[in-house]
């Protein structure tokens, strides 16, 4: 299995952040990441080709492409305008030789609105999907840790995958528990359609000011291998489901994110090496 490394996770604005995407990826280089995954929002002035030749410069792929599009709103003017923003991914993707797109699609305004924004939102990446099989695009979305996303749960995920065809799943290992999922559970019932992954880890949050799961724990980021997550049993369940895409790592606590993110790569490969990856 292979790794990239997520741009937001070492963005200027964590904490021991770097300061351009130059440097990011110098960063991945020396901790001995294949490929970056490009968070939209961190391009900044730099253009789509110019972060693929910075890839190119330091032996590193671009695994993905992940940003927001607001496909749940019920005022069509919006929902045109995210059917414009996923477009625009679908763009910087192509410009990138980047095979994977995934969509945060928006979520619902209450509980009560998340079977019509299950529907919009679904309208909405069939359209995305189509544009880019015309391109030889991946579109996909994750399990996101919001319970008024209406792709938080297993079922929901499930429901919006059997919805749109040829859409696929970023399974991210830690979001499901923000649901009361089990990971390994979802990887079970999902697992032929992942083509790209996520890898955090959680811990409790003693400030309570995070994220609250609905099981009622509040949890925020944590060190890989020292939080919430069975990352063995995790890694494990992608080699049994025959997974041959990217790993993106992902720390979202608050220590040193460049010296979290080196100790979070030395234990998963460690991990990956014990399972015989």
């Amino acid at each position: 299995m292979r790794f990239s490394l997520m741009t937001y996770t070492v963005a200027p604005s964590q904490p021991g952040g770097l300061k351009t995407l130059r440097e990011m990826c110098a960063f991945a280089a020396e901790v001995g990441f294949e490929a970056m995954e490009l968070s939209a929002g961190n391009l900044g002035e730099v253009s789509a080709r110019e972060f693929s030749g910075l890839c190119t410069e330091y032996g590193l792929a671009v695994s993905c492409i992940n940003g927001s599009a607001n496909l749940a709103d019920a005022d069509d003017d919006e929902f045109l305008q995210g059917l414009d923003q996923a477009r625009y991914y679908l763009e910087l993707a192509g410009q990138m030789n980047c095979p994977v797109v995934m969509i945060i699609p928006g979520r619902a305004t209450n509980a009560e609105d998340k079977l019509r924004a299950a529907q919009r939102i679904a309208d909405g990446l069939a359209q995305v999907v189509e544009w880019a099989s015309e391109q030889g695009l991946f579109v996909t979305i994750e399990d996101f840790p919001n319970p008024l996303a209406p792709y938080c749960s297993i079922s929901e995920v499930r429901w919006l995958l059997d919805s749109v065809p040829g859409l696929g799943l970023t399974f991210d290992n830690g979001n499901w528990i923000v649901a009361a999922d089990d990971p390994v559970k979802a990887l079970k019932a999902l697992g032929p359609k992942v083509i790209n992954a996520h890898l955090k880890d959680w811990e409790l949050d003693p400030e309570r000011g995070h994220i609250q799961t609905l099981d009622g724990r509040w949890i925020r980021g944590g060190l890989h291998g020292q939080g919430l997550l069975d990352q063995k049993a995790i890694l494990r369940e992608l080699e049994a489901q025959k997974y041959g895409g990217y790993l993106a790592f992902e720390y979202e606590g608050p220590l040193n994110h460049l010296e979290a993110t080196r100790k979070g790569m030395k234990y998963l490969r460690s991990v990956l090496e014990e399972i015989g990856q």
